[in-house]
C-alpha cells in the first residue's frame, strides 16, 4: 500500500529498448541507450532487454524507469513491479545476489583501489554466505504515515506499509500492528519515526519514538508524557511483547529538531518507560545496547566477521579498537592477557563499551570519547604492550584523510579493517598498501545484509 513520496521526475513520452548488460554499485541495472549514453535502471537484471523511459540525464549519463519488461533473466525471482521496500535487490536469486556482491568489491579494489591484479585475487577469499537470510534485521527504522509504519520503497520513494517484511525480526512486525492500533484509536501528530530494536537470543525489546518538532523541548515531553499516560500504549506493547515471547526492555523518546540531528540520528533523548539499553548476547558475551549507539543488525553474521577478524588479532598484545561502538568488535575478538583501548565519538557508545565491559567481567578494557582521526598514537601506544594490533570499523565514508596518514607515520604492525561500503575500503587500502608501507594479506566479503546491496568487508594489511 502506497502512502505518500517523490518519484524521480515526470516519466516522458518517448521510450528505448534497451539490454542490461552489468549492474552498478546500488544494484541498479546497467544498460546504453542509442545514442551511447549509459543508463541506470533500478530493479532490472543484466540480460533483461526492457523498455525505458529516461527520467533525468546529464552530461556524463542517464537514469532511466523500465516500463515494460520484454526479456527477464533466470535470476529474477520476483515479476517486475513487485518491490520489497528497504530491500533494493530482491527480485534477484539469493545464489545471484552472492556473485553480484563478491564481484563488486574485487571490482572496487581493482578499479577504485588501482591495486595489483596479483595482489587482488591472492587475497579475496569467497563471500560467506548468511545461513538464514530471512527476518535477520534487528533494528528497523519505520516512518509514521497517517498513524501507519512504513518503509521507504528503494526502487519507488515511496514510504509503504511493508507488510511480513522479509527484513525484520517478526516480533517488529507485531509491534506495527499493536501501535498502528493504538495511534487509531489515539490519533496524534507527536511522532514522525519509531525504531525497534531487540534481540532472539534474550528475547528483549526497544522501542523508540522520534519527534522532529522545533517546539521547546519540556513543551514537546510535557506533550509526550501525557499522550503515554492518557493512552494505553505503553501496556499494548508490553501485551504484544508477551504474546510472542519478549519482554518490552524499554521505550525512549528522541528530539531531533534540526536536519544535522535527523540525519545523524542525533539529538535529545529521554526515557519514557523502563530501560534505554536492550541486552544481546554475541560470541557467548553478553552486551548492552543503548537505543543510540552502533551494533550490528545481523547478530548471526556479526559472530562470522568478528571470527574472521579475530583471527588476525589473536597474536597481538595490544588491540586498538577505532570506532569502537559499544565495543563489540574489540570485547569479542579480545584473547586472555591482551589490553584493548577503544574510541568513539558517540557518548552513548562509550558510555555502553564502558558498561560491557565491566559486564563480561574485562578489567583490561578502556574506552575514550574521541574521534579516531585525533589519536595520538604514540600517547596511547606507550600504556599498551607491543605487538599492536589497529582495528577499524569507520562509517561508510571511510577513514579520514588525517587517521590515514597518522596509520602510515606510526605503522602499527597490523591493522584489520572492517568495512560497509566497498569503494570507500578500495580507496583507503589503496592510500596504505600503495604506500608500499603495508601489504594486503586477505579480503573476506561476509553477507550481512541479504536482500539489499550492501556488502560487509573483513581486510587484513601487514606491515612490510
Amino acid at each position: 500500500m502506497t502512502l505518500n513520496g517523490n518519484t524521480s521526475g515526470n516519466v516522458p513520452e518517448s521510450k528505448e529498448t534497451v539490454t542490461i548488460t552489468g549492474l552498478g554499485n546500488e544494484g541498479q541495472g546497467v544498460g546504453q541507450l542509442s545514442s551511447g549514453k549509459k543508463v541506470f535502471v533500478p530493479a532490472v537484471l543484466p540480460g533483461e532487454v526492457c523498455e525505458v523511459a529516461v527520467t533525468t540525464e546529464n552530461s556524463r549519463y542517464a537514469e532511466g524507469t523500465c516500463i515494460n519488461l520484454l526479456t527477464p533473466s533466470p535470476a529474477r525471482i520476483l515479476s517486475y513491479g513487485n518491490f520489497v521496500p528497504g530491500a533494493d535487490i530482491a527480485h534477484m536469486s539469493y545464489e545471484y545476489a552472492l556473485e553480484y556482491k563478491e564481484d563488486k568489491v574485487l571490482g572496487c579494489l581493482l578499479h577504485i583501489g588501482k591495486l595489483p591484479e596479483e595482489t587482488v585475487y591472492s587475497a579475496m577469499k569467497p563471500i560467506i554466505p548468511c545461513e538464514d537470510p530471512l527476518n535477520y534485521r534487528n533494528h528497523m527504522q519505520y516512518r509514521l504515515v497517517a498513524g501507519r509504519l512504513c518503509l521507504i520503497n528503494n526502487i519507488t520513494m515511496m514510504a509503504e506499509v511493508p507488510g511480513n517484511s522479509i527484513l525484520e525480526y517478526q516480533v517488529f512486525s507485531a509491534l506495527r500492528d499493536c501501535l498502528e492500533k493504538v495511534f487509531a484509536n489515539a490519533p496524534t501528530n507527536l511522532f514522525e519515526e519509531v525504531v525497534m530494536r531487540g534481540s532472539l537470543r534474550t528475547r528483549e525489546v526497544l522501542v523508540g519514538f522520534v519527534s522532529g518538532n522545533t517546539d521547546a523541548h519540556e513543551v514537546i515531553i510535557g506533550n509526550v508524557q501525557k499522550y503515554v499516560s492518557s493512552t494505553s500504549l505503553i501496556h499494548e506493547l508490553e501485551e504484544a511483547c508477551r504474546t510472542e515471547g519478549f519482554r518490552l526492555a524499554g521505550v525512549t523518546l528522541r528530539i531531533s529538531a534540526t536536519a544535522a540531528d535527523k540525519r545523524t540520528r542525533g539529538g535529545t533523548r529521554m526515557l519514557l518507560s523502563g530501560n534505554d539499553y536492550y541486552e544481546e548476547i554475541l560470541l557467548g558475551h553478553k552486551f548492552r545496547v543503548h537505543m543510540g549507539s552502533f551494533f550490528q543488525v545481523n547478530i548471526p553474521q556479526a559472530e562470522v566477521l568478528y571470527k574472521c577478524a579475530s583471527e588476525f588479532t589473536r597474536d597481538a598484545a595490544s588491540l586498538l579498537d577505532l570506532y569502537c561502538g559499544a565495543g563489540t568488535i574489540g570485547l569479542s575478538v579480545l584473547s586472555p592477557g591482551q589490553k584493548l583501548t577503544g574510541l568513539d565519538t558517540v557518548a552513548d557508545a562509550i558510555r555502553g563499551a564502558k558498561e560491557n565491559a565491566q559486564l563480561n567481567g574485562v578489567p583490561n578494557a578502556s574506552f575514550i570519547l574521541k574521534p579516531a582521526e585525533d589519536i595520538d598514537f604514540t600517547s596511547v601506544s606507550a600504556s599498551m604492550p607491543s605487538p599492536l594490533t589497529v582495528i577499524v570499523d569507520p562509517p561508510r565514508k571511510g577513514l579520514a584523510d588525517a587517521l590515514i596518514r597518522k596509520l602510515l607515520s606510526f605503522r602499527p604492525g597490523k591493522i584489520c579493517y572492517i568495512s560497509c561500503d566497498p569503494a570507500t575500503l578500495a580507496r583507503d587500502i589503496s592510500q596504505l598498501a600503495g604506500s608500499g608501507s603495508y601489504a594486503l594479506t586477505s579480503v573476506q566479503p561476509v553477507d550481512m545484509f541479504p536482500w539489499t546491496h550492501h556488502i560487509e568487508v573483513v581486510a587484513h594489511l601487514t606491515a612490510v
